[in-house]
């Protein structure tokens, strides 16, 4: 098994090298792979989980040899967010600096740090020359939600205990069992063909904000297939036992309604409405009826009741406690990354949980500071572009992107465990490319 791992990531590699474009579908392919492969691989080793990282560096490599990318043609046409991101790659140099003198081999640390860095960055540029298109955006989209639906079918598979005849589904391979006893019952969080409920409960709430999109834009069978898919992503989602993942829906479908009725007309946002209503009714109603798991309807509802003491906790007191322990410039780059444990070095242990804190515990008080006007400076240009595109049919795609990318946002400040999964974070930065693209293929669809 480990030499058909090896042999498809350097397939990947080479389709990536070949064509630049079928290299982001071949490193979506490989992240949803990698971790049944990792699953029936001895020992379960732990770098499976950065299985598609060599294809996206390929991907890289494949669009700077033919000259397709230009970061400064990318930062000419966005000056603002160029001047932000300049400033955070500047000073992206001091924690480099922490990290690799940190202590022994923490210099392996600073290098994975600097890659994903790297990777999140390029990724987001080559997202923006990616589409020529709207269908380029579309089939991207498309590829990966119908690809992560077939992975989800580990979930259901669990619940009805299939992980105790197949290695492959659940996590007891990898020594984990997932509970939680925050409910009036015991819950068994689920994990299917992941690795872990986080990453399958993430998957099925991109499947499902990206199903709602397709479902919102189509027409005939097509929008009943994408309602269909949406349906199986919510399931998943109640099945995984992550509460943070369920609270992205709320927040996704709000701002994606909210943006198709500030730009435009009532026939439109009647049908996202539409939309909206028969995938949650239907959605609760197979969850209630066919997917039992007691104590889950009131575990997911504590969810809302709790956020604002959430919000507090994880968003405002936590930074607070990391600034303290890890002082005002933060123990340096990569120490927040996903992976760091497999590394022998001497480096302080991390009990961080939502993305303020772990930006705080590995860049300090000025990266955290510099991230935040890169991100004011993405969503203030990201406005733009929907209002240059907001008569156009390329509007609808964008304003899914954008609301599909401050749901992950939103729920990031709580908990940000996931986003050191090297493809979330890079595939999220591809999304964000890709919302930018909106103003050079306007008309086009």
């Amino acid at each position: 098994m480990s030499s058909l791992a090896i042999f498809l990531i350097l397939a990947a590699c080479a389709v990536a090298l070949y064509n630049w474009r079928w290299g982001v579908f071949a490193a979506i392919t490989i992240a949803l792979i990698q971790d049944p492969l990792r699953k029936l691989m001895p020992g379960t080793p732990g770098l499976m989980a950065m299985a598609s990282v060599p294809v996206w560096l390929a991907m890289i490599l494949g669009v700077l040899t033919i000259g397709e990318l230009s970061v400064k043609r990318f930062f000419n046409q966005f000056p603002k967010l160029g001047r932000g991101m300049n400033w955070f790659g500047l000073y992206l140099i001091v924690p480099a600096f922490l990290s690799a003198t940190y202590g022994r081999n923490t210099w392996q640390i600073t290098i994975l740090g600097a890659m994903i860095y790297f990777l999140v960055f390029m990724t987001l540029c080559s997202g923006w020359c990616f589409a020529v298109a709207e269908k380029n955006r579309i089939n991207v989209l498309s590829f990966y939600a119908i690809g992560a639906s077939i992975m989800l079918i580990g979930g259901p598979l669990q619940y009805l205990g299939w992980n105790t005849q197949y290695a492959v589904i659940g996590t007891e391979v990898m020594g984990f069992t997932w509970v939680t006893h925050r409910s009036t019952a015991a819950i068994y969080m689920i994990a299917g063909l992941f690795r872990s409920p986080d990453v399958m409960g993430w998957h099925a709430a991109m499947v499902f904000m990206i199903a709602v999109l397709m479902a919102s834009r189509s027409r005939g069978a097509m929008r009943i297939f994408w309602i269909v898919i949406a349906i199986w992503g919510g399931v998943n989602i109640w099945l995984c036992g992550r509460r943070k993942m369920i609270s992205m829906l709320p927040i996704f479908m709000g701002c994606h309604l909210l943006l198709v009725v500030r730009f435009r007309e009532a026939q439109r946002w009647a049908i996202t409405v539409g939309v909206i209503l028969l995938v949650t009714g239907v959605g609760w109603h197979v969850v209630t009826s066919y997917v039992y798991v007691e104590g889950a309807e009131t575990f997911y509802i504590s969810a809302f009741h709790q956020a604002e003491g959430s919000l507090r906790r994880h968003g405002v007191r936590s930074v607070f406690t990391t600034i303290r322990q890890a002082g005002f410039l933060g123990y340096g780059m990569g120490m927040g990354q996903q992976g760091t444990h497999h590394i022998d070095a001497d480096k302080p242990r991390l009990w961080q949980e939502s993305g303020p804190s772990m930006l705080a515990a590995e860049l300090g008080v000025p990266g955290m500071a510099l991230f935040l006007v890169v991100l004011v400076y993405l969503g203030l240009t990201a406005y733009h572009v929907m209002c240059y595109t907001a008569r156009d049919e390329t509007f609808f795609i964008g304003a899914g992107i954008a609301s599909i990318l401050i749901a992950n946002l939103t729920s990031g400040i709580v908990s940000g465990q996931i986003f050191g999964d090297p493809f979330v974070a890079i595939l999220l930065a591809l999304m964000a490319g890709m919302l930018l693209s909106g103003v050079r293929i306007k008309g086009s669809a």
